[in-house]
């Protein structure tokens, strides 16, 4: 019987693709995203490197048992469909991927939303493997959540529970992709922080204003540095962020939070900046909420779609 499985997370920066077999990664790889240029653009790249994968471990396209795939939009998993995109990936609603992946390989195919199967790895293999009730929140190009509650993974009638890179923290705040104001995700995710620290009236006379890349590590890098803007940039972002996590407590009632995405390899300055906050403005009269980082990281949507693939979760 055959027991290989792809798992594959379709970041809106990367696409990250690893070979699993009994539950384990043995083989892993990393492609640009391109996101912008559209699914169709990327999916003959995804192919490339899935067989890539196979060929280097003496595998034919025949030996898989199936491929499970996290995309960063709203996710019919039943019907394996896309139901909406949000700036990545905008031609996802017209592409059948099971077909796709029929063409190429054999067993099966799963797809849901990335955050969801991200929460999944980290509740099976990772961080949250000792709790059933926990908030998953990836941040980087989009910020990402889903939520375990229960021991079941909560999707909602129509797809969209649990998706609180969405909830409004500011009602006069910026406007956001998915067609709301002051979404968490239009505040502190890499796509929107460019644009907030270039319009503002201090970045002329801040270092940011000298740095080819302006992102997340750039930030922290230079609030480490005492840059005024910066300081001032990541401030506004941890409080931003706490806001959105205090949302979701109320919303959800976890026992637990798990921190992922390209922001965690700044995680002490995270976990140390958004603790206090959140514990400072979340109404939990039984206890405290744990908060960690991810244990997964860049593995976690990997190992929780084959999860769920192979335990229709």
């Amino acid at each position: 019987m055959n027991d290989y499985y792809v798992g594959i997370d379709l970041g809106g920066t990367r696409v990250k693709i690893g070979l699993i077999r009994d539950e384990e990664i043995i083989e892993r790889t990393m492609i640009p995203a391109n996101a912008a240029q559209g699914l169709a653009h990327s999916l003959p790249l995804i192919r490339d490197a899935v067989n890539g994968l196979l060929e280097k471990n003496k595998l034919s396209p025949a030996s898989l048992s199936g491929i499970g795939l996290g995309f960063p939009g709203i996710v019919d998993p039943e019907k394996k469909k896309i139901l909406s995109t949000n700036a990545k990936y905008d031609d996802a609603l017209d592409i059948d991927l099971e077909e796709w992946f029929n063409k190429y390989w054999s067993g099966h195919f799963f797809i849901d939303n990335d955050a969801r199967v991200a929460a999944v790895g980290e509740w099976k293999y990772g961080a949250g493997k000792d709790s059933d009730d926990l908030v998953m929140i990836t941040i980087g190009t989009g910020i990402g959540t889903s939520v375990i509650t229960g021991g079941k993974l909560l999707r909602g009638k129509h797809f969209q529970a649990g998706l609180g890179g969405h909830f409004t923290i500011d009602y006069n705040g910026l406007p956001c992709t998915c067609g709301n104001i002051g979404c968490v995700e239009a505040h502190a995710s890499t796509w929107s922080l460019r644009e907030r620290i270039i319009h503002d009236p201090a970045f002329m006379h801040s270092a940011m204003s000298s740095v080819s890349v302006i992102d997340f590590e750039t930030l922290f890098l230079e609030a480490e540095k005492k840059d005024h803007l910066a300081v001032r940039m990541r401030e506004d972002c941890f409080n931003v962020w706490a806001a959105g996590l205090v949302n979701l407590i109320h919303a959800y009632d976890p026992e637990l939070i798990v921190i992922g995405g390209g922001v965690m390899n700044n995680r002490d300055q995270i976990l140390s900046g958004l603790t206090a906050k959140v514990h400072q403005h979340a109404w939990t009269p039984w206890g405290k909420v744990a908060i960690c980082a991810s244990e997964l990281m860049e593995d976690a949507g990997i190992t929780g779609a084959v999860y769920c693939l192979k335990y229709a979760v």
